[in-house]
């Protein structure tokens, strides 16, 4: 039997709702845009939201109020006991863990999320690198809603820079896979700053290591999702003294990418081993010493030497997420999709992809050179 269809139109705010619901004014409510949780004592958690007031004349546009329970709809139940305004959270955008609470787990927090009509599987998660209230709490000088101001962090720096999509949906995905682990951003603050500081790897749903931002832009060329941003290295001047002006020990070097993809081959069932192909086209933007490029073989030297350096990285990089049991890039995924009847699981595949075998290979091309010369 199909449900009848409710419309309600309120005098000072317009809400659309389908289906025969409650309707709610809008300046009768308190809107989350932001919420924090962090780890007490006695399995007792700390939740911070950011709320957006929604009266034009208030000097503050948001309002922040902190409650403890033992679940997240716990602590909603206590926070309305200290709001004029009924609390919904169909406006949050971001959702931040303290460290310490991450590093413990926090499947049961994030599945609540995905269970809440209210909220989308669009919206982003976050780990602080102290206590989420630490961040959220604080009241910054050029930040008038840090719930907004977060979002659009990192959002702009998912979709250009060096961070892979860090929201619910890809959080869930990656967590029930068999064969992958999830990463989300690692937040920062500084006096009135706030920053990401680098990349929360998992191990199932605990935090167990954390990679730097430049790691971040390796991760997005393995997962074959990085398409433009800026990257700065120093590689050997010993192959490239030849072509400079004045040889030094070493060159800094920026370029941009153009265009960029990988593979991965599965070689060896049994170590397991797989072999990496990253393939980079990018656009040099500034090199630390004058260089000949109209030499014969000058480009060519100087994409093996840029080439060379983001094999290193990438192979360091490789080696901590093996350490850590956290595969953020899906080996295991590629294993599981080539070996028929696997019967994957999670805690067979972490300490295989320990010891696993992994070979890296990167080619790198210049475009442009002109800009720079």
């Amino acid at each position: 039997m199909r449900r009848p269809f409710c419309l309600s139109l309120l005098l000072s705010t317009v809400v659309l709702f389908s289906g025969c619901v409650k309707p709610f004014i809008l300046e009768n409510l308190a809107l989350g845009i932001i919420i924090g949780y962090d780890s007490l004592e006695k399995e007792r958690i700390l939740t911070t939201s950011v709320l957006q007031k929604i009266d034009p004349s208030a000097r503050e546009k948001t309002q922040v109020v902190a409650s403890t329970a033992y679940t997240s709809k716990g602590s909603r139940v206590s926070s309305n006991r200290e709001l004029s305004k009924y609390l919904v959270g169909g406006q949050v955008r971001v959702v931040m863990y303290g460290k310490k609470l991450a590093s413990k787990g926090i499947i049961d927090l994030v599945d609540t999320l995905s269970r809440d009509p209210t909220l989308g599987d669009m919206i982003y998660l976050c780990v602080s690198d102290e206590e989420a209230s630490h961040i959220l709490t604080h009241r910054y000088r050029e930040i008038s809603n840090i719930g907004m101001y977060l979002y659009e962090n990192l959002r702009q720096n998912s979709e250009r820079e060096e961070l892979p999509s860090p929201t619910l949906q890809d959080f869930l995905r990656d967590y029930y896979s068999e064969g992958k682990d999830p990463v989300v951003p690692l937040l920062k603050r500084k006096g009135n700053e706030v920053y990401i500081k680098g990349l929360a790897l998992f191990h199932d749903d605990r935090m167990v290591h954390e990679a730097s931002p430049r790691q971040g832009f390796l991760l997005k060329v393995l997962l074959d999702t990085k398409k433009v941003g800026i990257f700065e290295l120093v590689a050997d001047a010993e192959p490239l003294a030849k072509y400079m002006k004045h040889p030094d020990k070493e060159v800094k070097i920026v370029f941009a990418t153009a265009k960029s993809s990988s593979k991965i081959k599965l070689l060896d069932s049994k170590v397991p081993e797989f072999i990496v192909s990253v393939s980079i086209q990018g656009d040099l933007q500034e090199i630390s010493t004058p260089y000949s490029f109209e030499k014969p073989e000058s480009v060519s030297a100087l994409e093996k030497a840029i080439g060379k350096k983001l094999k290193e990285e990438i192979e360091t990089f490789i080696a901590s997420l093996q350490a850590n049991e956290s595969d953020a890039v899906g080996f295991g995924e590629v294993y599981r999709s080539k070996i028929r009847d696997s019967k994957l699981t999670k805690a067979k595949w972490h300490p295989m992809f320990r010891e696993a075998k992994i070979n890296v290979r990167v080619n790198f091309t210049l475009r442009h050179t002109g800009a720079i010369e």
